[in-house]
């Protein structure tokens, strides 16, 4: 019997987040299904279906991702399944090949994911554009080099003051770094803010901490509190954004001064986090780097001029790209002083041969042209690559401080 794919029926949505949980080692509960749906429009859920058995599940967020300079609208690819029955039999593929298509009907400039393994999608073309840092830190290390009194207030607040204070706050955060997603209201309601027991895994409800300055929110954390096995209370941070570097350096140094704890912890920083830098001892810290978003360009035209570029140049490019056939070519991009670019099709001689995933990789500006090409994953001349390298370099570093 060949394999359906079509959009889930809303009586089929439970069928569909227990298929989904199957891989991922969970059972959905009716609560978290309900929630997820509140985040997500039913219409972009695709399931595989082995006559009336869902085998395989995906998904797409609307996002807004911020790039260098601008903003692109972004398909945010998840809920990525198949059965461990049906391994191997291109059904991935499938929905991939449908999934790719529908995004770029709908204008969407880019796809992103969060990988849960590094081997899958390579070869669809998403390319590894952001890492973050997994950090731990034992209390007695967590002092700062220079101690500031900062003037302002921290105090704690209810979820509906988060929800009024919060949102304002991370919008400028946004702005300011690449890789970040712009979270709508119902973001906001049902995932950023919402704290129901199944997810705490043994931890304290969400702890949130509003820090003002002469009555102006600039910044909070969100975080709880567990015990750890054999080491006592640990802080756990969710969530730590500013919309200034002094009031990120006064959330530090809140966290750092809770009493009764003995490490404080966060699964996903930026790797220029400028903590290291305010640390008396960062090297007391342990990090461990992951990559964390991957992109994948869906119209290369339109990402490519959304986005702006550190340097003026020109260079002539080939793509290939054959999930999206439209994007193969030669193109010539040509950034003005000014930064802004034209990226358009010629009949000229390409000086370097991209694909999607180095694209991908190279786009937010975390990635170098020059160590892809040492790996053998872009031909083309030196003079070009430094060009590109010159052009596509953005400070900060990309990071995207939201798991979907």
């Amino acid at each position: 019997m060949p394999i359906e794919l079509r959009p889930p029926t809303p009586d089929e949505f439970d069928a569909f987040y227990q298929a989904e949980g199957i891989p991922f080692g969970y059972d959905a509960k009716p609560e978290a299904i309900e929630r997820e749906l509140k985040n997500i429009d039913p219409a972009r859920l695709l399931a595989a279906f082995d006559g009336t058995q869902i085998v395989a599940t995906f998904g797409a967020f609307d996002l807004k991702l911020t790039v260098p300079g601008s903003v692109a609208p972004t398909a945010g690819t998840t809920a990525v399944t198949v059965l461990p029955t049906h391994r191997r039999r291109g059904i991935l593929r499938q929905m991939m090949e449908r999934h790719l298509p529908e995004a770029h009907e709908r204008g969407e400039l880019l796809a992103a994911l969060w990988a849960s393994e590094s081997s899958i999608y390579g070869r669809f073309g998403y390319g590894p554009a952001t890492d973050r840092a997994i950090m731990t830190l034992p209390k007695p290390y967590a002092v700062m080099a220079e101690p500031m009194d900062i003037p302002g207030t921290m105090r704690l607040v209810d979820r509906e003051e988060a929800l009024a204070t919060f949102p304002a706050i991370y919008a400028i955060a946004c702005q300011q770094r690449p890789g970040m997603l712009a979270r709508s209201d119902a973001w906001w309601r049902h995932r950023r803010l919402d704290d129901p027991e199944y997810i705490r895994q043994g931890a304290t409800a969400h702890r949130r901490v509003l820090y003002e300055r002469d009555g102006k929110p600039l910044g909070y954390v969100i975080y709880r509190t567990r015990r750890i096995p054999d080491k006592g209370l640990g802080v756990l941070i969710a969530d730590l954004t500013a919309a200034e570097p002094q009031a990120e350096r006064a959330l530090w140094q809140f966290v750092f001064g809770i009493d009764l704890v003995t490490e404080i912890r966060s699964g996903n920083r930026p790797v220029d986090d400028p903590l290291l830098w305010w640390m008396e001892q960062p090297r007391r810290m342990e990090r461990r780097i992951e990559d964390s978003l991957w992109i994948r360009p869906i119209d290369v035209v339109g990402a490519l001029n959304c986005r702006r570029y550190a340097a003026a140049g020109r260079v002539v490019f080939r793509m290939t790209d054959a999930l999206c056939p439209w994007n193969e070519g030669i193109y010539r991009l040509e950034v003005e002083p000014c930064g802004m670019a034209e990226c358009r099709r010629v009949d000229a001689t390409p000086t370097c041969e991209l694909t999607p995933f180095t694209l991908g990789a190279v786009y937010l500006g975390g990635r170098r042209f020059g160590a892809l090409a040492r790996a053998g994953l872009i031909a083309g001349k030196s003079e070009s690559l430094g060009q590109l390298d010159a052009m596509f370099a953005w400070e900060p570093q990309p990071w995207c401080s939201e798991v979907f």
